[in-house]
């Protein structure tokens, strides 16, 4: 079969756990893990992590080439403090180290944020048993085993199970002609139209500015305005990006609820949310109770270099890298995906990706997606749309702020 389904949790909450039971299920995950996650860890080069939960301390670090815990904090390396039911739900893979740092329910009392964010492989590697990425682990490959060419594009009509196989290998894809030029117009006009109505305190746009002031540069549920977007949504021929692989998926509804977003990246943006670098979309958790979903991305307007493109690094899907931002030493290449009007690109959900800012031309898209269908056992987490809309701003806004900051290297550059 033909998969990019690597859940292994059910969705739905987590079970709060004291701080004393915590230290004994880390004790015996680490009996299995152990190896592994000290394997990540010395090939990170992290200092060893210390726990404060709710006054109970322990410490991680490598015992005779084990990863191990023990009682009591460290004199030196990272030392974090959270309650347990944080600390519950980082193990159970609700939230991620980031998602807790974005959430402000860490408190890094010694050491860096940012070796707390990148701890989150080797936690992984304890509580999942999954190995952290090493160099030449992972191969981009054709069905036939020759190398992949990670710059094709495809068109619909082309082999299903072609398209699959490199989606399923690389974590991405690039859909040429799916829509035409006049149809695209026609979504370009009623974009104008949502963003001249969008206000700053509406909760359903967001902003950014430029020289030239404050403008909206993103609707929230742009397909309840635009009809014509409506129509597109339901066509077959979009519908058809949801099976290149044998797992069922579930597309974001039409015409119904926040499930499409209309943006505007302008060139020369200074302030908010437009552009943003490095990242996966499940880096505020849950990886293993949702992934991996298909992003989708419809260009209103074509995008390259020059105009706002979006790029990816394949393959990364399937490594166990930290979410946030990507090391230099990653051995997978970025590939930069330019568009023309009308064409899709897709990512799955934990695929690194990011987008160029533009500098000549604006760009407009249209991001929508599919989620893998629930199964028996999932338990749908409710939301408002208000918290909805709160979470992914906040992500945004993180990551701009980690740029502001230097933490984050934009200009890292494409494999071209």
């Amino acid at each position: 079969m033909t998969t990019i389904d690597q859940r292994t949790r059910f969705a739905g909450g987590a079970v709060s756990t004291e701080a004393e039971a915590l230290f004994v299920e880390l004790t015996d995950r680490l009996g299995d893990t152990g190896d592994l996650a000290a394997r990540g860890l010395v090939q990170l080069g992290l200092p060893p992590l210390s726990l404060d939960v709710d006054g109970t301390g322990m410490r991680l670090a490598v015992v005779a080439g084990r990863l191990a815990v023990r009682e009591g904090l460290a004199d030196d390396g990272l030392l974090v403090a959270l309650d347990s039911l944080a600390c519950s739900e980082l193990l159970q893979d609700v939230t991620s180290t980031f998602g807790l740092v974005m959430a402000g329910r860490v408190e890094v009392r010694r050491g860096a944020t940012d070796d707390f964010v990148a701890w989150e492989p080797v936690l992984r590697a304890v509580v999942d048993g999954r190995a952290v990425h090493e160099a030449g682990s992972i191969e981009l490959r054709a069905a036939d085993g020759t190398p992949l060419d990670l710059h094709r594009a495809f068109r619909l009509d082309d082999p299903a199970e072609e398209i699959g196989h490199f989606l399923a290998e690389a974590g991405y894809l690039h859909l040429v002609n799916v829509f035409t030029e006049a149809e695209m117009h026609a979504v370009s006009v009623e974009l104008d139209s949502a963003l001249a109505a969008a206000s700053r305190d509406d909760g359903a746009s967001w902003w950014a500015r430029t020289g030239d002031g404050w403008y909206a540069s993103r609707v929230l549920g742009f397909n309840l305005v635009s009809p014509t977007l409506q129509d597109l949504l339901a066509a077959d021929r979009f519908g058809a990006i949801g099976g290149f692989t044998d797992d069922v998926m579930v597309q974001r509804p039409p015409a119904s609820g926040d499930s499409a977003e209309g943006l505007l990246k302008k060139v020369g943006v200074v302030e908010g949310i437009s552009d943003v670098s490095w990242h996966k979309d499940c880096s505020m958790g849950g990886h293993s109770r949702g992934c991996c979903g298909l992003v989708v991305g419809v260009s209103v307007t074509g995008a390259d270099e020059r105009s706002g493109e979006l790029g990816v690094v394949a393959g990364s899907h399937r490594a166990n890298v930290q979410a946030i931002d990507v090391r230099p030493d990653l051995d997978l290449p970025r590939i930069p995906l330019p568009t023309t009007t009308g064409d899709v690109t897709v990512h799955c959900t934990c695929t690194l990706h990011m987008s160029r800012p533009p500098v000549d031309r604006e760009r407009r898209v249209v991001y929508t997606g599919f989620g893998l269908a629930p199964r028996p056992g999932d338990v749908a987490e409710r939301l408002d749309p208000e918290e909805i809309r709160r979470r992914r701003a906040a992500l945004d806004d993180q990551v701009r702020e980690r740029e502001r900051s230097g933490a984050v290297n934009r200009a890292s550059g494409f494999e071209l």
